[in-house]
């Protein structure tokens, strides 16, 4: 029912926005448009050579209603004369005297082309073809014209067309050159790429294809670069070298986005067809970002202003989307998306090992009694919606909203005797997010970024015994305002300067409520948190060395405290293709998740999200340091990246243990060392590549015995393989991941005969046994119709069926025996998708 309504939605923006560009895109319109509308106004037909016509625009006018008054009108506004024929057909020829002028634009400070310009002569336009030309009949040996672009600054030329020429070339400046650049396209698969700041960028609209995913799932892409993994096989578990998923601060269009997934983990929140790229920014991260400990994951969808209409509808075993992109006026679009899940109408065999995976020894599925019968219902939904208008050549605006929820239900009937005892459960998380951007472009050299967002998440849990009459509801809410202003100043050819300041406001509530007996517990807490910040970026002339320097100043109203971070970023080429990398960062974050039980939320998702307090929980601190080299050759890449990193202010209700310390509160940090290599190798039509990664992550919590211990997220050696394939339409994936088993603490030989507490061993002193998922998958586009294309696709997770356990805890059971309990991956996982695009 929920995606019928958003497919309505869709239909309804899609005939608002014909209506509204109807009737706002009255200032030029095609010519080829223009001649149609006189054909349905008037019995004549209109004979022309398209190629001379196709890229003309012309004034749109209301007031003239006649045929002769059209075509007076057009040999006054045109280049061409209007013949009327016996036969009611009006051929167009070019006027007398007419030569054709070709005329290329390029980028000033790259000589690239600029393939979508517009060319302004008279009292008509002109649209640049794919090369960046246009053809231009004058009849004056000296034209003047003004060419406009996005992001460039529009500039008038005057040409001596005497001077005869194959096709005039003209340069154009761009509002300013932002000094990161890409030194390596296509790392891993296509649409991957290394930026000279050290960061990862993924590409999604030139995304190849990686193992196991039949789509470009936003958050499990990430999992194939170095440094990144998920103990728990979630993308609401993401670890960025030894960090937890709340050190990860993650944007979306510049909002911070506090839930990340569906389906409690197993796929990201975010449409792969609505983001056009993502970055991964581990250390070094700019001075405009704070929060996020452990690493930066960007976002961004696009700010193309579409010029057609553009729809693609699709569908795996798991969900359903639509996506509709149509253009409001020349210069503003409207892009929206919907995707819904499937397993009401059909329990797919992925939607299955989800099932499983996810409520695995949770309250959903630990009953063993066969007088215990239930029913479960469970389903997610998200839509997006992006407004663009380019207000003026110098002005862009930009409206997001984003809304995403997960709804489960659990109805468990238990006969004992005659009576029955029916208790229903609730489980619902939604985000809601909406943001301004606005970006001004005031000179050559000089632009401002304004942004406001605000950003609201909510995880309701209601639990009910009918005949107890006993009812427990916990909620957990966020509630942040952000708003930022950046200025970026191109100060010389190798110098840029960006200073900025942000303002964001944090408001967190958790409460508990049980209706009998009594009791109700809430805590409500918010900060306020001022940052400036400043950035100096430095290119040398040759390209061989970047250098960023800044820092950021940041005020904590609840502390009353001033943090100063400092950021360094340096690239340096001393020697052919081989580049020298150092970062450095400081960093700190006022929010993140805590579990109290284990059981809270029936153990689905227990972690709430918590505001760092001055009594009783620190704001966390992050050191790090890194240094490494990449070799860069057009079909090969390798960096050896060796890093240090320290997070103070880390509590144990943070870390998930379900050890002597589960109920323990107090707070620590931890440090964390190691280095990543990575090789790859392009071969085409193959792509292969192989990574490894070592680490050592300790935690120190002072008020424990023993203080110092292996870390929950220790896992000292990674391995991960791919070799794909691209050519004509295919696409062919495979590779392998293998770790060493992650830590674990066994319970004491030396137990009593009947323990009320289990005793245990060191924390974290075992391993459980290694990890090993081979994967495969493969898509093939093709042309369906003539104006539709298709993608089919199919993947195999852990093709082998290896049963890979990523947790072990233990419990007392009624009998005061010991009780065992494994949390496994995935097992063999299918998945096919189908795809088309209109």
């Amino acid at each position: 029912m929920r995606f019928l309504k958003a497919f309505f939605f869709i239909l309804i923006i899609v005939g608002m926005s014909k209506n509204l560009c109807a009737q706002s895109n009255t200032k030029y319109i095609d010519l080829v448009s223009y001649f149609r509308y006189i054909e349905n106004q008037h019995p004549v037909v209109f004979s022309y050579a398209d190629d001379k016509i196709k890229n003309i625009r012309i004034k749109f006018s209301n007031e003239t209603k006649t045929l002769k008054a059209h075509l007076l009108y057009l040999e006054k506004q045109t280049p061409f004369e209007y013949l009327l024929q016996n036969d009611n057909s009006i051929l167009v020829v070019p006027k007398p005297n007419k030569n054709v002028v070709c005329v290329s634009v390029f980028n000033e400070m790259t000589n690239e082309v600029l393939p979508n310009s517009i060319l302004k002569y008279n009292s008509y336009l002109f649209k640049s073809n794919a090369k960046g030309q246009f053809e231009i009949p004058v009849s004056s040996k000296i034209i003047s014209f003004k060419i406009f672009s996005k992001d460039f600054i529009s500039q008038e030329f005057t040409l001596d067309t005497s001077k005869k020429q194959d096709c005039y070339k003209l340069y154009i400046s761009p509002f300013y050159q932002a000094l990161d650049e890409v030194v390596l396209t296509n790392l891993l698969t296509r649409g991957v790429q290394k930026i000279a700041s050290g960061g990862l960028e993924i590409n999604y609209k030139e995304f190849g294809l990686l193992p196991g995913l039949v789509e470009p799932d936003v958050l499990q892409s990430l999992q194939a670069l170095p440094g990144i993994i998920s103990r728990r096989e979630s993308v609401s578990y993401l670890n960025v070298r030894g960090g937890t998923h709340d050190q990860n601060l993650f944007l979306w269009d510049g909002i911070k986005m506090y839930n990340t997934s569906h389906f409690f983990g197993m796929i990201s929140a975010f449409n792969p067809y609505m983001t056009e790229k993502v970055s991964l920014i581990k250390n070094g991260t700019s001075a405009q970002f704070g929060d996020g400990v452990s690493s930066l994951i960007n976002m961004k969808t696009s700010n193309v202003i579409a010029d057609s209409l553009k729809a693609e509808v699709g569908s795996n075993l798991i969900n359903v989307d639509a996506i509709v992109e149509l253009p409001l006026s020349k210069s503003s679009s409207v892009q929206v998306s919907s995707r819904q899940s499937i397993n009401s109408l059909w329990e797919s065999p992925t939607y299955d090992q989800y099932f499983d995976k996810i409520f695995q020894n949770t309250q959903v599925t630990n009953f063993e009694s066969p007088n215990i019968q239930q029913d479960d219902d469970f389903n997610f939904f998200d839509a997006t919606l992006n407004y663009k208008h380019q207000l003026t050549d110098r002005d862009f605006l930009k409206v997001n909203l984003f809304y995403a929820e997960d709804e489960f239900s659990l109805n468990r009937f238990e006969t004992e005797n005659t009576q029955v005892n029916i208790r229903r459960s609730n489980l619902e998380q939604t985000n809601f997010a909406s943001g301004i951007f606005y970006e001004r472009n005031w000179s050559k050299t000089t632009t401002s970024q304004f942004q406001f967002y605000t950003s609201i998440y909510n995880l309701n849990a209601d639990n009910t015994d009918l005949l107890n009459q006993q009812r427990l509801e916990q909620i957990n809410e966020v509630r942040e305002t952000g708003f930022k202003i950046n200025v970026k100043t191109q100060l010389t050819s190798n110098f840029e300067i960006e200073n900025g300041y942000q303002l964001n406001e944090t408001g967190i509530l958790n409460s508990q409520e049980i209706n009998n007996p009594g009791f109700f517990s809430e805590t409500e807490n918010s900060i306020l948190t001022n940052s400036l910040y400043s950035q100096l970026h430095y290119r040398s002339d040759n390209s061989l060395l970047n250098l960023s320097l800044g820092g950021r100043l940041n005020h904590f109203t609840k502390f009353d405290e001033l943090l100063i971070e400092p950021r360094f970023n340096l690239s340096y080429e001393f020697l052919n293709d081989l580049f020298l990398e150092i970062l450095g960062e400081q960093k700190s974050q006022v929010t993140s998740q805590s579990i109290d039980l284990q059981t809270d939320f029936l153990g689905v998702e227990n972690r709430r999200w918590v505001l760092s307090d001055p009594d009783s929980r620190p704001i966390i601190e992050s050191q790090q340091i890194s240094a490494g080299f990449n070799f860069i050759k057009p079909s090969w890449f390798i960096n050896l990246d060796f890093y240090y990193k320290e997070v103070d202010g880390i509590t144990t209700q943070g870390q998930g243990f379900q050890n002597q310390f589960e109920f323990t509160e107090t707070h620590g940090s931890y440090e964390v060392k190691g280095f990543d290599v990575l090789v790859n190798k392009n071969f085409d039509p193959f792509s292969g590549w192989v990574s490894y990664s070592w680490s050592e992550n300790d935690y120190d919590f002072e008020a424990l015995s023993p203080s110092s211990f292996p870390n929950n997220l220790d896992i000292k050696h990674v391995i991960s393989t791919g070799l794909s394939y691209e050519k004509n339409g295919l696409k062919l994936s495979t590779g392998f991941n293998w770790h060493s088993g992650v830590t674990t603490t066994l319970p004491s030989e030396n137990q009593s005969e009947l323990p009320q507490q289990i005793q245990f061993e060191d924390p974290n002193a075992e391993r459980l046994k290694d990890y090993f998922r081979f994967d495969f998958s493969t898509t093939y586009s093709f042309k369906l119709f003539k104006n539709v294309k298709a993608l089919a696709g199919l993947s195999f997770l852990n093709i082998l069926d290896n049963s890979n356990a990523y947790n072990q805890f233990y419990s007392i059971g009624e009998n005061q025996n010991i009780h065992v309990f494994r949390q496994n991956g995935l097992g063999f996982t299918p998945n096919v998708m189908f795809r088309l695009r209109f």
